[in-house]
């Protein structure tokens, strides 16, 4: 399937001269403090809000997913390429995890390989559905953890899929209204997911069943800030031309958060949003990191199993705060380097070449018609 609308530029592209690996690397250990806070009972000295750094992500993510598809609008190609650099290290972490922890777990290897509660594992976490069984035979099931589960960061995959495949049906509507209505559609996307998302949350503060939960955080919260970020995309002109008033609206409403009503259902993401953006394009001060290849992705994957190897190991017991925060950083960080070297970027030269094959079929169709 392809769109017939690859010569229209409704979004905007971004130089890749910029601060966002900074930024991404930063929202990561943002994420990791706050697990390790979470998971170890340890009082850490940053600000811990893990749902809305992971809603951080999503926002670039968003801003970045249309201008690329809108460079390449083939459905194939574009799904090829996200489940070449997304997939292999996804499956990677849970493939080592449950083969590494039989030497963790309370069983013995016979009993560890042979439980079905393995192969429900693997099941559940490679086919997304993370809550249906997040556990191993025998893992991390002691008093001293808050839970059992490998790899409580996994969720956001299925939120992550369902964004990214939302991308070549929303970007076919908004090329057919144009960008001024364009832009309509992308608020009302927000704000009926806000809604959406609120009215799950309200069934599911009834008791009436947990899967309104699951469903209104692990897919409602990723897919607001996912087209925050597009919305602000395709309004970037206007976000440069008023840059430093919102620096300073996002700054002040901040600063008076829990004084204004809905501000962590309605206004939170944009606030959010805006201001990761801000930091992750205004500007050159974060440039350097930008020539590199970046691994927060797979430190996002590998801190949350290392974690729990620490609580196992006892050492926030016989640890300060801050050295098992270094323990787990001094473990996370090869970890996610050599999954990137090892298999990330492998992966990711075969969705770029795939790119490049697109790019070359589009260009000799055009010279034939």
């Amino acid at each position: 399937m392809r769109m017939n609308t690859y010569n229209q530029k409704i979004f905007n592209s971004i130089s890749r001269d910029n601060n966002m690996n900074v930024v991404r690397y930063y929202l990561s250990f943002c994420v990791l403090i706050a697990h390790t806070a979470y998971l170890t009972g340890l009082e850490l000295p940053w600000i811990q809000r893990g749902t809305v750094d992971v809603g951080c992500f999503f926002a670039i993510s968003g801003f970045l997913m249309f201008p690329s598809f809108q460079k390449n609008p083939t459905w194939k190609h574009y799904v090829k390429r996200r489940a070449l650099r997304i997939l292999p290290p996804y499956v990677f972490i849970i493939v080592i995890a449950a083969l590494l922890l039989v030497f963790v777990s309370d069983k013995s290897t016979i009993d560890y390989f042979s439980n079905s509660g393995f192969y429900k594992y693997l099941l559940a976490n490679l086919s997304f559905m993370n809550f249906l069984h997040p556990n191993l035979p025998g893992v991390f099931e002691s008093n001293e953890f808050v839970t059992s589960a490998v790899n409580g960061s996994l969720w956001t995959m299925k939120g992550e899929w369902v964004c990214y495949l939302s991308v070549p049906v929303v970007y076919s509507v908004v090329c057919k209204l144009g960008k001024n209505k364009g832009r309509i559609l992308l608020i009302i996307i927000v704000l009926t997911s806000v809604v959406l998302r609120c009215l799950l949350l309200d069934l599911a503060n009834e008791g009436r069943n947990v899967l309104y939960e699951i469903i209104a955080r692990q897919f409602g919260t990723v897919f607001v800030f996912f087209y925050v970020g597009a919305l602000l995309n395709i309004c970037w002109v206007e976000f440069l031309k008023y840059k430093w008033y919102v620096l300073v609206i996002d700054l002040v409403i901040i600063m008076i958060c829990d004084n204004i009503p809905f501000y962590y259902t309605l206004l939170q993401p944009f606030v959010a949003g805006s201001l990761v953006l801000w930091f992750s394009l205004i500007g050159h001060w974060g440039t350097m990191l930008s020539k590199h290849d970046s691994v927060s992705y797979d430190i996002y994957l590998f801190h949350f199993p290392i974690i729990q190897f620490v609580i196992f190991l006892g050492l926030p017991k016989i640890l300060s705060p801050i050295g098992v925060l270094l323990v787990i950083l001094s473990i996370t960080v090869p970890f996610a380097f050599m999954s990137w070297n090892l298999i990330g970027k492998r992966f990711s030269r075969l969705g770029n070449e795939s790119k490049l094959n697109c790019k070359r079929a589009i260009s000799l169709k055009k010279l034939k018609s």
